[in-house]
């Protein structure tokens, strides 16, 4: 399964079981590979790879590393792997309950299944 643009409506982080909204993009560097001998076009290599995204959830986090597990009942699909939440912000909406947007890189190797 192609992990280019993974979306749930539910899912777990060990220390924020409330997720109601999570997204998990995939991607891979790009390097400059151009040489003289290509006729004045750039060519790109593939280089290192790795994982971020973004979650929603009523439940308090805080930046630091963390395992997690990312999970889409309906669509039947799970990512699972060690995260380094990079960034929380609070949303206080004015008729509607507090969430913490929280940012991450997935740390090492995940698995989509």
């Amino acid at each position: 399964m192609s992990t280019a643009a993974l979306c749930g409506m539910n899912g777990s982080v060990s220390a924020a079981d409330n997720v109601f909204y999570w997204e998990v993009t995939d991607h891979i560097d790009a390097v400059d590979g151009t040489s003289m001998d290509s006729d004045g076009w750039r060519e790109r290599i593939a280089c290192l790879k790795g994982a971020k995204g973004s979650f929603k959830t009523f439940d308090g986090i805080s930046c630091g590393p963390t395992a997690c597990t990312f999970q889409d009942a309906a669509a039947g699909y799970e990512v699972d792997g060690d995260i380094i939440v990079t960034k929380v912000t609070l949303d206080t909406p004015v008729d509607g309950a507090v969430t913490f947007n929280c940012e991450f890189v997935f740390t090492g190797t995940f698995t989509a299944s």
